[in-house]
């Protein structure tokens, strides 16, 4: 929510520079408005040099960064425009939105409150207000605040989409679909609108309807999410089959590790496939019979009868369903030489088992903020018999395996996965243990289409892939899911995970 009210009156200081200071204003609105964040935070931070007492360029700062997933910066950006101006409602909001992002849930809930105070029928804030009661848990406090936002703006996309997704959280995906179609009627191209009626419709089992709406993913994500497509190579129009399909990679690993099983299927029709991917998966991927080439992202290809298709659209042109998903027993391979190696370092007693708790930090935010557990809220397995655990936990994270007091009890396997590969190790480790318990990371995906026995651990409101129910999913026959009962209750889930090891335990005795 950018302000520009006060351009022409609030530039009166005339550099020698040869922009003029409006005029940067101007080109970093157009910027913004564009889609170039990195270049609209550019101009902004210019502008402060010959306006630094501006709030509404420090407000607007923030917006981009906002918009760039700098939620930290955005939240000292709107800092800034506070202190020079207190009772400043936009910067008021958009702070509470920042803090939100960050899962600072009861600064933000104060600094909304605030802004309400101010100003009580500010449709922003309402709203703004509704996703951060609805983080929380509290639900009709959410579904109270967009429904009055709704009323005063009754054409307002983002009030009935973040009433959509409250709804959907109340479990009312009825009423959540019928709220998130009348954001896109009323903002047919709203990204968030359709990435949010997507997860709608995956919850409610409707996959057919919801894969047109899951392409937004890319206008949604544009900033840190850029497909490298081949210059020169057109796009797959899902007809043609005697070509050269280049499959991209998008976001991350554990995504790419889910839909490489694609290439499989594609090959099976007769399409010669290249899967460009993170260069980190490739020698993983290089090991599964997918009949596919795998090269790195970056790799130049060349045009000629070659055409692309982002990896995770492919099902789509499947028309996967609940009951069609394909390879769910599992697609990918380990290094046999490996397995050996590592199964001769494994030989602790009773059931081994296999320890992830903390994913990739930078998906923390937001709607996903408290998706990983403390390593200390897996206490209660450490009470369990005749079991040895095993840490496949790599980089954030680790560290609090010094940090809690069992954290001695939990084997450390030094050298898993050194170098710029990911997951070879890991694989072959978990090809020589009973059972992974994880939270949703990428090694979820792998041990899934590795086939091996995994319980996965999930929060309140889990992607969209998990749905909202059910203790197993169609991706993967080897998973069982263990949810939350309520947001942020992990020693529930935990506790239940204990019974259940105990008893596997117990059968798996001599």
């Amino acid at each position: 929510m950018t302000d520009i009210s006060k351009t022409s009156e609030l530039f009166n200081v005339r550099a020698r520079d040869p922009d003029n200071p409006e005029t940067l204003h101007e080109r970093a609105e157009v910027k913004l408005a564009g889609g170039d964040i990195d270049g609209a935070i550019s101009l902004y931070v210019r502008c402060l040099t010959f306006a630094p007492h501006n709030e509404a360029i420090h407000n607007n700062l923030g917006v981009a960064l906002l918009k760039a997933r700098r939620f930290s910066d955005a939240v000292a950006a709107f800092q800034a425009a506070r202190a020079l101006k207190p009772g400043y409602v936009r910067a008021l909001v958009n702070l509470g939105k920042a803090l939100r992002e960050l899962g600072r849930l009861s600064e933000a809930l104060i600094r909304l409150r605030e802004a309400l105070a101010l100003q009580p029928d500010y449709v922003p804030a309402l709203i703004n207000l509704g996703d951060a009661c609805a983080a929380i848990g509290d639900l009709d406090a959410a579904e109270g605040a967009l429904v009055r936002a709704a009323q005063l703006a009754p054409r307002q996309a983002e009030a009935h989409m973040s009433l959509g997704i409250v709804r959907l959280q109340a479990g009312r995906s009825g009423q959540a679909i019928e709220s998130l179609h009348t954001a896109i009627a009323l903002a047919p191209d709203h990204a968030d609108a359709h990435s949010n009626l997507a997860h709608a419709l995956f919850c409610s089992g409707d996959w057919q309807a919801s894969w047109p709406h899951f392409e937004y993913r890319f206008r949604r994500h544009a900033h840190r999410a850029k497909l490298k497509t081949p210059p020169g190579m057109p796009r797959w129009d899902g007809t043609d089959t005697d070509i050269e399909l280049w499959l991209l990679g998008e976001q991350g690993l554990g995504d790419q590790l889910q839909f490489a099983r694609y290439a499989k299927l594609l090959r099976a029709r007769g399409i010669r496939c290249v899967i460009a991917c993170d260069p980190r998966l490739v020698r993983i991927l290089a090991l599964a019979p997918l009949g596919a080439r795998v090269v790195p992202a970056e790799t130049a290809a060349a045009a000629g009868a070659a055409r692309w298709v982002p990896l995770m659209s492919l099902p789509a042109w499947h028309g996967t369903r609940p009951d069609t998903v394909p390879a769910a027993g599992g697609y990918l391979a380990a290094d046999p030489q490996r397995i050996a190696a590592w199964r001769e370092r494994l030989t602790a007693p009773g059931l081994r088992v296999a320890l992830a708790w903390s994913g990739n930090p930078d998906m923390e935010t937001g709607r996903y903020a408290g998706r990983s557990p403390p390593l200390a809220a897996l206490a209660p397995l450490m009470s369990v018999p005749r079991v040895s655990f095993i840490s496949l936990q790599r980089g954030p994270g680790e560290e609090q395996l010094d940090q809690v007091p069992f954290g001695a009890a939990i084997q450390r396997l030094p050298g898993l996965d050194e170098g710029r590969d990911a997951f070879l190790d890991t694989a072959a480790v978990l090809k020589c243990i009973d059972l992974l318990i994880t939270s949703d990371t990428a090694i979820a995906h792998l041990a899934g289409g590795l086939g091996v026995r995994c319980w996965l651990c999930l929060m309140h409101e889990p992607d969209w892939r998990w749905m909202r129910s059910g203790d197993t999913t169609p991706w993967y026959a080897s998973m069982r899911l263990f949810r939350q009962s309520s947001a942020g209750d992990w020693p529930s889930v935990y506790r239940e995970v204990a019974a259940a090891l105990a008893r596997e335990a117990e059968r798996a005795a001599p």
